[in-house]
């Protein structure tokens, strides 16, 4: 359940994110808001539904009835209620509301009727809310080959490939990111596991300082031996430094100069862009996009139609075919296109 504390007064006007589940928002979210600091979201405004978006419309039908789509449908209330907050939520409390499911192809109770009346009345979030559904789930964002991945262009999977461990596994055999976004968590893991540092405050500390490292003009080793000697000793302080290192510039951010999160922010702009440029592919059959066309491309972007185009290639349960595609991450130039450039 969110970490809502609601004994406490709230201020309005936040920015509140409903996600499908805890990749959404422990992972892709919390790397977003770290590596674009200038996002004024908090981590305890992104709830987590546990659910998927069908089930989120029997929900809303449930308020409501069949004929939702003609109220004004309080989206925050419907979920506060369902996930048993102890203080109903109003979307008059929020100036934009952002929605992220995944497309569910394969769920038995996946309906194109359902899921085409969310995206076309989940269309702003400074009103109702505004739906990024991901295709065919969130982790899609991970699936470039290479930066920049030409192929991303045509990049689809087969309806017959379900998403969850299946579109996972692929993921991770294909993906040139899906470590890099990993790091952070391989660094904690093996401070908590390995060298049992148990207290979580003080990794995650340690982990923030790691991350921060952005010279090799010093060796490696000893800038985290620095890190850590307050917390380790003797042997393991000189295993973990020396274990580090060797993530450290694997991972590759100290060779440009560079801290973690100021690597990462050039890698999502990447992301970033290449959805921008898979989303105009699937919209207008083009998708190589001037830099300089960039943002107008971005702002004539019609999720409506790109869920129509995907509905219609994917609707033969055999030979039906998903393009890849993330639009969780485009709520960043959404957000403030200047992020990106």
């Amino acid at each position: 359940m969110n970490n809502y504390d609601w004994f406490q007064p709230r201020k309005r006007n936040r920015n509140l994110l409903i996600v499908e589940g805890n990749h959404e928002k422990n992972e892709l979210i919390r790397a977003l808001l770290k590596v674009y600091p200038k996002i004024d979201i908090e981590m305890d405004d992104i709830i987590i539904y546990q659910t998927n978006i069908y089930q989120l419309y029997d929900e809303i039908v449930k308020e409501y009835d069949a004929d939702w789509d003609k109220y004004d449908v309080d989206l925050p209330f419907i979920v506060g209620r369902k996930l048993k907050f102890l203080e109903d939520m109003s979307k008059d409390n929020f100036k934009n509301i952002l929605i992220t499911f995944d497309y569910e192809r394969h769920d038995t109770y996946f309906s194109e009727e359902k899921i085409n009346r969310l995206q076309s009345y989940f269309s702003d979030s400074a009103d109702q809310g505004k739906l990024y559904i991901n295709y065919p789930m969130v982790e899609s964002y991970q699936h470039l080959t290479s930066l920049p991945d030409v192929s991303f262009s045509e990049r689809s999977i087969s309806v017959l490939v379900h998403p969850g461990s299946q579109y996972k596994d692929m993921i991770r055999k294909e993906s040139c990111i899906a470590w890099k976004m990993e790091f952070p968590c391989k660094i904690k893991d093996i401070l908590f596991d390995r060298f049992d540092i148990e207290d979580k405050n003080q990794c995650n500390m340690l982990v923030e300082q790691i991350l921060k490292i952005e010279s090799s003009e010093e060796d490696i080793a000893v800038q985290v031996n620095r890190i850590l000697k307050s917390s380790l000793r003797g042997k393991d302080l000189l295993t973990a430094s020396n274990q580090m290192k060797h993530l450290i510039t694997k991972c590759g951010y100290v060779s440009e100069g560079k801290t973690y999160y100021d690597y990462m922010h050039s890698i999502f702009n990447q992301v970033i862009i290449h959805n921008i440029c898979k989303s105009n592919k699937i919209q207008r059959n083009e998708f190589n996009v001037p830099e300089d066309n960039l943002k107008d491309c971005f702002g004539t972007l019609d999720f409506k139609r790109i869920l129509d185009l995907q509905n219609e290639r994917s609707r033969d349960e055999q030979t039906g075919m998903i393009w890849v595609l993330n639009t969780l991450v485009l709520f960043v130039p959404e957000y403030n296109f200047s992020l990106i450039e």
